[in-house]
């Protein structure tokens, strides 16, 4: 409402002027063109601007008076109404276009006319003597205009619109690229692209991709496997492709590449971002099919041993009664029980891994799970 009370205002006062500035065509008949600004900012800015608009200049018309000012107040008000009308329909057709420009201007012509006709046999003669200007008044004035304010509109959106588009991929976590697919250049970049290359934006646009391929032959052969896939479907995805930065680091990245269509011009969308991310989430989900894995194993095979082992462990007190305790079979019997007992709490162990802890290699051995330092026993 603020920018319809503004442009309304800044309009109305426009048309106000005009009433100043009017021309005399003929012998007594002076004509200006203060229905132009109504009209014109009805029907960009909507209803509620052109009616501001044609408040001024009617206020500004009561106060200079004189003969004809009602029928100046009811054009003023009609033209609002009918710029009203063209604006809901440009904006149903989306943007205001020539016919919506002309058909205004010749509604506004036609209301000019029926104004006139309130002043009698005056006004009929005004016409009979003015009409070819009233009609270039209103089709240059709004048709002509019309056009020059909607190029000046459609640069405003335009700005507007990429400055979002800016904002936009420059807030993206991942890095942006916009690159001509037939020559290789890069047209546009965003805010993480430069952070990941290490190069400033001004360093970037206009650069070849290629440059940042690594030189290694087989290394850059990924690269244009990528690139030619891209090319031939129109899509393409790349896992663990190398990049090369501004400081000579070679760093793996992930990226998504899609050909599109624009105003008949191709482009190049890449979308990438540093693999390490990637491969730390899959080992983590690695570690933990392991981990389930592990547990499972370890949970099954600690119910087998523990059937058994309770029996042995039964079975070696039973004895170990009936044996003196000075025997050397006692001894034996002792030995069998620590043994049992660290057993047991080998499997006790085994039922409480909570991490992966791996022994260090050792010559003809593997390396293999670390049961003490995977549980959580201490």
């Amino acid at each position: 409402m603020r920018r319809a009370v503004l442009t309304g205002s800044a309009f109305g006062t426009i048309a106000a002027v005009l009433m100043m500035l009017r021309l005399q065509i003929d012998e007594g008949v002076w004509l200006d063109s203060r229905v132009v600004p109504v009209a014109l900012v009805g029907l960009f800015e909507g209803g509620s601007a052109g009616f501001i608009a044609a408040v001024v200049a009617v206020a500004y018309r009561i106060w200079l008076g004189g003969v004809g000012t009602v029928a100046s107040v009811l054009t003023l008000l009609a033209t609002a109404g009918a710029a009203a009308l063209a604006c809901a329909w440009a904006r149903r057709d989306r943007d205001v276009g020539p016919r919506h420009a002309l058909a205004l201007s010749l509604a506004v012509y036609a209301l000019l006319l029926a104004g006139f006709t309130l002043l009698g046999a005056r006004g009929l003669e005004i016409i009979g003597r003015a009409w070819l200007h009233l009609l270039g008044v209103t089709v240059i004035g709004i048709g002509v205009v019309a056009r020059l304010f909607h190029d000046v509109v459609a640069e405003a959106r335009f700005a507007e619109e990429h400055a979002r588009f800016r904002a936009i991929i420059d807030e993206a976590s991942d890095a942006i690229r916009i690159v001509d697919p037939d020559t290789f250049r890069i047209l546009d970049v965003n805010r993480r692209d430069c952070e990941l290359s290490g190069y400033p934006r001004s360093a970037l646009i206009g650069r070849d991709v290629r440059d940042f391929w690594p030189e290694e032959p087989e290394l850059r052969a990924l690269r244009e496997t990528s690139i030619a896939e891209a090319r031939a479907h129109g899509f393409a995805r790349a896992f663990g492709n190398p990049y090369r930065r501004a400081s000579g680091d070679v760093i793996r990245v992930d990226s998504t590449r899609r050909i599109v269509d624009h105003d008949g011009r191709r482009y190049e969308i890449v979308i990438y971002r540093e693999s390490v991310e990637r491969e730390n989430a899959e080992a983590a989900q690695r570690q933990a099919e392991d981990l389930r894995a592990i547990t499972l194993v370890a949970s099954a095979a600690a119910h087998e041993i523990n059937n058994p082992l309770t029996v042995i462990v039964g079975s070696l007190e039973l004895f170990s009664r009936r044996v003196a305790i000075d025997a050397q079979e006692r001894r034996w019997l002792d030995r069998a029980a620590g043994a049992a007992q660290r057993i047991r709490d080998i499997v006790g162990r085994m039922t409480r891994i909570t991490r992966i802890e791996r022994t260090p290699p050792r010559p003809g051995l593997p390396p293999m799970l670390d049961i003490h330092k995977s549980s959580d026993v201490h």
